[in-house]
């Protein structure tokens, strides 16, 4: 039987003896969501005594329900596992070189009070995820009718967007004009963002608008699409090695503007 203990909010404690069934390891995942619903992470305290067996309905209750719950191991932060039997120990630190993000630790019945303490303490807040940087550099250029950008990264919206309002003051000028793109390192795209309406706007605006597109570096399967669909456009498309960058800049009609000169 499992049998909940009292503790602070963030901490699930129980007390495990006997036979395990499914309704025990329902009780235990049941304590578990309703931790989670108020915590952003939470910990485990786990005393298991040496009468502990789990029933094979339990194991399969046990490991379905855990399969449920893979996304949610990042808001696991400690578990404290308290039995002298060795193989459960070894159990307990299997699971904690598997779910990394835990910190698992195993205590000899004589160290519960340890234990349990340790499990107590307050989780650590989830680390925030870093914003990734732009994936789009624009570049200055020495030709007010040649717009240049360079692509490091994967593509999201926001470097779509960010891509289109630098892009919107070239189709009011006067004539033409070219466009240059550096693959330094091209990552793919956020699906999302092809179809993001300021986009496809400014995709049929641009048709009749730029008269050379030059694109320097990219990977060899982006070199064959570009070679396959150029004759669909009325734009003139040319796809040049990196190696060749100064004849591309040279066919657009400019020069980097940091680079001018040199």
């Amino acid at each position: 039987m499992i049998e909940i203990l009292d503790s602070a909010k963030h901490l699930v404690a129980m007390k495990l003896s006997g036979s395990l069934t499914a309704d025990d390891i329902t009780k235990a995942y049941r304590a578990t969501e309703e931790a989670l619903k108020a915590n952003e992470r939470i910990s485990f305290f786990a005393e298991i005594d040496d009468s502990v067996g789990l029933t094979l309905e339990g194991v399969v209750k046990d490991v379905t329900e855990g399969i449920k719950r893979l996304g949610s191991f990042t808001k696991y932060y400690r578990a404290a596992v308290v039995t002298d039997k060795g193989w459960l120990g070894a159990m307990a630190r299997v699971e904690g070189l598997v779910f990394s993000s835990i910190d698992v630790r195993v205590f000899p019945t004589s160290d519960r009070n340890k234990a349990f303490a340790w499990a107590s303490e307050a989780p650590e807040p989830l680390p925030k995820p870093e914003e990734p940087a732009a994936s789009i550099h624009f570049l200055q250029t020495t030709n007010d009718k040649v717009f240049a950008y360079e692509v490091n990264g994967k593509l999201r919206e926001k470097d779509i967007k960010a891509a289109v309002e630098q892009f919107k003051p070239y189709l009011e000028r006067e004539g033409k004009i070219n466009v240059l793109a550096r693959m330094k390192d091209f990552g793919g795209f956020d699906l999302l963002s092809v179809f993001d309406d300021d986009l496809i706007k400014l995709k049929y605006r641009s048709l009749s608008k730029v008269d050379r597109y030059a694109v320097v570096g990219p990977s060899a399967w982006m070199r064959n699409l570009l070679e396959l669909i150029s004759p669909m456009f009325s734009a003139q498309v040319r796809v040049f090695d990196a190696s060749e960058e100064q004849a591309a800049w040279e066919w657009v009609g400019a020069e980097q503007a940091l680079l001018a000169g040199k």
